[in-house]
């Protein structure tokens, strides 16, 4: 009876750890660091929105020496755009003359964190992921006033967080 008891606690204690670990590794709001830790940047502009997906079709440009090929890859290294996707990390290419990589930055009532950056995105323009192309293509370009810049007081932890629970780990 007490070895019954003793195996029905184990399991208990198992599924729930299991679904305290999924519920962790699924969220990736949890990367996102305490907003009051941030510094919030007010931006008089009117922001331009555009999307892109993780393919070649979005992440290659023509140049004098070929094709630069970029494809389903995070301008902040080791990082993969579907692999962000996958963790429920909201990804946002950005310019980082304007706004930091690892900064958050809040849109239409969701929070991006700003892992990747792109020829045309200059200025404030972002840029958001999205999982197909389709979709990419259907939300075209938008343009906004309310968009919220938090820069992170280690702008480069919240990226290293995110590594980090990607399994990447530092050299």
């Amino acid at each position: 009876m007490m070895r019954r008891v003793i195996v029905s606690a184990i399991v208990v204690w198992a599924v729930a750890l299991l679904a305290f670990a999924y519920q962790d590794l699924m969220s990736g709001n949890n990367l996102i660091p305490e907003l009051s830790h941030t510094k919030k940047l007010q931006y008089n502009a009117t922001w331009k929105i555009t999307a892109y997906c993780p393919g070649r079709c979005c992440n290659s440009r023509l140049t004098e020496n070929g094709i630069e090929d970029y494809t389903n890859s995070a301008a902040v290294g080791g990082l993969t755009l579907t692999g962000l996707m996958d963790m429920g990390v909201h990804v946002v290419a950005v310019d980082p003359s304007i706004i930091p990589l690892g900064s958050i930055i809040k849109y239409n009532d969701t929070y991006y964190v700003a892992l990747d950056t792109g020829s045309a995105i200059k200025g404030c323009t972002l840029d958001i992921l999205m999982p197909e192309h389709r979709k990419a293509h259907d939300f075209g370009i938008q343009y906004c006033d309310d968009v919220e810049v938090f820069i992170p007081e280690n702008p480069r932890g919240v990226i290293e967080a995110i590594k980090a629970k990607a399994g990447i780990r530092k050299p």
